[in-house]
C-alpha cells in the first residue's frame, strides 16, 4: 500500500523544499538557458501585470530570480521587488545575482506561496513565473496574492493557465 503521507500537502511542501534546496545550484547554472527559453513569457508577464517604474512587485516562488531581475530593471531604482520562495538556498542565488547585476532594489524572504506573510495591499503587482504549479492549494495561493495587492485585480484561471486582468485602481 502506498504511503499516504506523500499525498499530504505539508509532506509535499517539505519534499519540495528539500528538492529545491538540493537543486538550487544546478537551477542557477541553467539560468541563462532558462532566460532564453522564458524571456518572452517573462516580458509578457511583466507587461500584463502592470510592472512599471517605481512599482512594488512581489515575486512568488521566485526560484533563482531570473524574472526577479527583469522586474527590478522595470521598476528601476525608485521601485522594489521582494523575491520569495520556499527554499532559502535558491533565494541565496537570487540575492547573489541581484548584487552581481548591481540591483539594490531587490530583497528576498523565505515564504510559502500559500501563506504570504506580507502587509496586505503593499504591492502594485504580484508575479509568479513557474512557481504556481508547485502549490497544492492554488486557490489559497491566489487569495494570498490578491491580498498582497494594493489594486483590485481579477484572476481568471483557464485550462491554459492563469490570466490577470486589471479591474480597478488603488
Amino acid at each position: 500500500m502506498p504511503d499516504r503521507a506523500c499525498h499530504h500537502p505539508a509532506a509535499y511542501k517539505s519534499t519540495t523544499r528539500e528538492q529545491w534546496q538540493d537543486a538550487a545550484e544546478a537551477w542557477h547554472r541553467w539560468g541563462p538557458t532558462l532566460e532564453r527559453w522564458l524571456g518572452d513569457a517573462t516580458t509578457a508577464m511583466l507587461e500584463i501585470g502592470g510592472v512599471e517604474a517605481g512599482g512594488r512587485v512581489l515575486d512568488v516562488a521566485a526560484g533563482a530570480g531570473g524574472q526577479t531581475l527583469a522586474a527590478a530593471r522595470e521598476v528601476g531604482p525608485d521601485g522594489s521587488v521582494l523575491a520569495t520562495d520556499i527554499s532559502p538556498r535558491i533565494l541565496e542565488f537570487a540575492a547573489m545575482e541581484a548584487r552581481r547585476a548591481g540591483l539594490a532594489n531587490i530583497s528576498t524572504k523565505v515564504l510559502d506561496g500559500e501563506d504570504l506573510d506580507v502587509e496586505p495591499g503593499s504591492f502594485d503587482a504580484v508575479i509568479s513565473r513557474l512557481g504556481f504549479i508547485y502549490f497544492p492549494d492554488r486557490q489559497t495561493s491566489l487569495q494570498q496574492m490578491h491580498r498582497a495587492l494594493c489594486t483590485s485585480m481579477t484572476v481568471i484561471c483557464t485550462p491554459g493557465g492563469v490570466e490577470w486582468a486589471r479591474s480597478g485602481g488603488a
